[in-house]
């Protein structure tokens, strides 16, 4: 029953930080990536409606690179802190609570990228492509994900010592993961 219990935990905190991560960024986004509209009309004449559509292009421009930086932000936090947890997790620690509490840091902060890659992907995409692009960029991810399943195995059956313990290839998998989630940071 206690194990049953430790299973669930990793899932609801995917959960619960998918769902911190997307009312985080709408918040920030509705404080910070609006546009003002202070209601001044124009006044006429023609130059001043070509100041004010240079003045709007400008605006929508930095509303752009305003959600794209709260959006690298979030991506930013599902990259770095699953691999702090798994580096960390990596260093075989002594309690399994402390393992557990890991486990479920890295799962829940990597739901972040829900409100990173994942809303970036549909802003930029627009209504049309959104799904296709999101497809097209999942891909490679799940390939190098089914691969990567049997690559672990092998690595643990490899790294085993004679009486079966998997602690060192554990750590491994843990520090490659780790060092895989740093580079995608870098990236984006």
């Amino acid at each position: 029953k206690e194990s049953a219990a430790f299973s669930v935990l990793p899932s609801v905190c995917g959960m619960v930080g998918g769902l911190t991560a997307g009312n985080a960024a709408d918040y920030i986004l509705s404080k910070y990536a609006t546009m003002s509209n202070d209601g001044e009309g124009s006044d006429g004449d023609e130059d001043q409606d070509d100041d004010d559509n240079d003045e709007e292009e400008a605006a929508t421009l930095t509303i752009i690179e305003k959600r794209t930086r709260v959006r690298k932000l979030f991506q930013s936090i599902a990259l770095l802190g699953p691999a702090t947890c798994l580096y960390l997790l990596s260093t075989n620690p002594e309690r399994a609570s402390t393992a557990q509490i890991l486990l479920g840091g890295a799962v829940g902060l990597q739901a972040f990228d829900a409100a990173g890659f994942g809303a970036a992907t549909q802003e930029k995409a627009g209504e049309r492509w959104a799904g296709l692009l999101y497809s097209l960029t999942s891909l490679p991810g799940v390939m190098v994900g089914s691969v990567s399943v049997s690559v672990t195995g092998r690595l643990l059956d490899q790294m085993a010592d004679a009486e079966g313990n998997y602690g060192s290839g554990w750590a491994l998998v843990f520090q490659s993961n780790a060092a895989i989630c740093v580079v995608g940071a870098l990236a984006f």
